[in-house]
C-alpha cells in the first residue's frame, strides 16, 4: 500500500469513533490474516449501530477501504443498505460490485422493488445490468422468472436489449405490486 492510499484511507476515516478507526486500520493494514478476520468479525458484531459510518466509507476514493466497508455492510445485511448496494452495482471494481450484489441477495426480497425501480428509472449500464440480472436470478421465484423472462433477457443481453430494461422493469413492478409479492 502506497503513501497516497494511506492518505486516502486516513481522510475517509476522519471523524469516525476511535474504536472503529482502529478496527478498520487493523483490517486494512495487518499482514496477519487471523487479526484481519478478528477485526472484521468485531465490526460485524457491532451490527446495525455502525451502518451509517460504514455507508459513508462506501464513497471513499480508496478501493480497498470501499471494498472492506462493503464487505462488512454485506455481512450485517441491513435493509437500510439497499440504496448503497444498488449504487455500488456500478462501481469500477469488480469485487465491490460482486459484494454489493451478494449484499442485496442476502438482504433478500426487500431488495427487489428498489432494484426494479432503479432499472426502470434508467440506472443502467452494462455492468449494472449484469449485477441486476444476477440478483434477480437469485431472488425471484421460478414462476416470477417465467413471467419476467423478457426483463431477465434484456439484462442478460444488455449490449443489444439493454434499452428495453427500463420498460421491462416498469412492467415487472406493476405485475409484482398487484400480487403483493414484494
Amino acid at each position: 500500500m502506497n503513501k497516497n492510499d494511506k492518505s486516502d484511507i486516513d481522510k475517509g476515516l476522519k471523524g469516525l469513533p476511535d474504536n472503529l478507526i482502529s478496527l478498520i486500520k487493523e483490517l486494512l493494514y495487518s499482514t496477519n490474516s487471523v487479526k484481519k478476520l478478528a477485526a472484521r468479525s468485531e465490526l460485524v458484531r457491532m451490527g446495525k449501530i455502525i451502518i451509517p459510518q460504514l455507508h459513508m466509507l462506501l464513497d471513499s476514493k480508496n478501493g480497498l477501504l470501499r471494498m472492506e466497508a462493503a464487505k462488512i455492510v454485506e455481512l450485517i445485511a441491513d435493509k437500510k443498505s439497499i440504496p448503497f448496494f444498488i449504487n455500488l452495482l456500478d462501481d469500477k471494481v469488480f469485487e465491490i460490485r460482486w459484494i454489493a450484489a451478494e449484499g442485496l441477495i442476502k438482504i433478500g426480497r426487500r431488495s427487489l422493488l428498489p432494484l426494479l425501480k432503479s432499472i426502470r428509472d434508467g440506472k443502467s449500464s452494462l455492468i449494472f445490468n449484469e449485477g441486476a440480472h444476477h440478483i434477480l436470478q437469485s431472488l425471484l421465484k421460478k414462476a416470477e422468472k417465467t413471467k419476467l423472462k423478457s426483463l431477465l433477457l434484456s439484462l442478460d443481453n444488455s449490449r443489444e436489449l439493454g434499452e428495453t430494461a427500463p420498460v421491462e422493469a416498469s412492467i415487472a413492478i406493476n405485475t409484482m405490486s398487484k400480487k403483493k409479492n414484494i
